[in-house]
């Protein structure tokens, strides 16, 4: 009798990454991680407006390598800072543009996290379950303004100088606390070694670990919380067309990074970073003003309402205070569970006022600049 042998086994040995994937899921769960993520309901489907998020996690990760790779040849002194930003913009190869991309960078960041803001407010995303949701998306909004205000001093230029010089002196007007804050951050009667000293610690350190810190709180609460979704459609409707956050949401996600990278490239190309003259106490001919995205309360406090001490303190204080304190008790106050925005008037009409205000007020600004130039 004839016996057949048994073929031997085609299946392949593991490689050595499959083993080590292998080896780190055993012990930290990686699949289980990748199924929660990836499969996460979105409900009434993948849309264009999620994309913030993901946008500005990928922009805050640029910002962390172009600022890595600036440091490398970047001086934190009053003798050495301008020169090294020059040496970086002229002499260190593609130098100009990873200054230029970090510059453009930033003011992306604040662009997408007003428009991520805005999206949630008139959404209503806000409501109840996800209130800390909101209150830690607010503490986010001021980090990526602080990293906006600590940075622009570092080329210490005389642009850097003297906005740095306006934000300080609108930030002395806080009562109680506004003269320490002021002299701790100037270390001195006038900037100088010690304000560039703390403003550097700050962007570097303080703020990149804070916001890691929120950033990582404020996706465990929304993934505790899940997606609001659209602010239109019923339960059963937006449940109907609920879809994965793979494969339709991150393609979205991935549009809008590569979307947003190079329009970053494509301005750090065309106006690339041209620094002022390096810093003095005299400013010149150079009319002191903050950063665009400040322009508007800059304007603001340029209205004779707001001269003298209190009406500098009522502007510069006070009103931005109260603004924000709204902000944060909105959730609370807004009890009505209606997302839908065209339903909730005094939503949307708050929103256009606010937005115009500072459109407004920011286009006054940028006409005056020209008229005193």
């Amino acid at each position: 009798m004839i016996t057949m042998q048994q073929a031997p086994s085609t299946s392949s040995a593991p490689t050595v990454l499959e083993k080590v994937i292998a080896f780190v899921d055993e012990r930290v769960g990686l699949k289980t991680i990748q199924a929660k993520m990836l499969n996460e309901p979105v409900p009434g489907g993948s849309r264009w407006a999620y994309i913030f998020g993901s946008v500005l996690l990928f922009i805050f990760i640029m910002q962390a390598v172009t600022g890595i790779l600036l440091m490398f040849y970047y001086v934190p002194t009053a003798d050495h800072a301008y020169a090294s930003t020059q040496y970086i913009i002229h002499e260190v190869d593609y130098g100009w543009f990873l200054l230029s991309y970090h510059f453009w960078g930033s003011t992306a960041m604040v662009v997408c996290v007003f428009a991520h803001m805005s999206q949630v407010f008139l959404w209503g995303a806000y409501k109840s379950p996800r209130e800390m949701i909101w209150l830690v998306g607010l503490a986010l909004f001021g980090i990526v303004m602080g990293f906006g205000f600590t940075g622009y001093l570092l080329p210490w230029d005389q642009r850097a100088y003297w906005a740095t010089t306006v934000g300080v002196e609108i930030m002395d007007k806080t009562p109680l606390l506004g003269d320490f804050m002021a002299r701790f951050l100037k270390g001195g009667p006038t900037p100088g070694q010690m304000t560039l000293s703390r403003f550097f610690v700050i962007h570097v350190m303080i703020l990149p670990a804070a916001l890691m810190g929120l950033a990582g709180l404020h996706l465990f609460l929304f993934r505790t919380a899940g997606p609001a979704g659209p602010f239109r459609g019923t339960p059963e409707e937006l449940k109907a067309k609920t879809d994965y956050f793979f494969p339709r949401q991150v393609w979205k996600d991935i549009v809008g990074m590569v979307t947003v990278f190079l329009t970053i490239c494509a301005l750090a190309f065309w106006e690339p970073v041209v620094l002022l003259e390096e810093a003095t106490p005299d400013p010149g001919d150079y009319h002191p003003e903050p950063e665009w995205y400040f322009l508007f309360l800059f304007q603001l406090l340029r209205l004779k309402i707001f001269s003298g001490e209190f009406g500098q303190f009522l502007g510069a204080i006070a009103l931005p205070g109260a603004f924000m304190a709204l902000l944060a008790a909105l959730p609370f106050i807004d009890r009505d569970p209606e997302r839908n925005i065209f339903k909730r008037p005094v939503a949307l009409i708050g929103w256009i006022v606010v937005m115009t205000t500072i459109l407004i007020f920011t286009v006054s600004a940028i006409i005056n600049r020209e008229f005193l130039d």
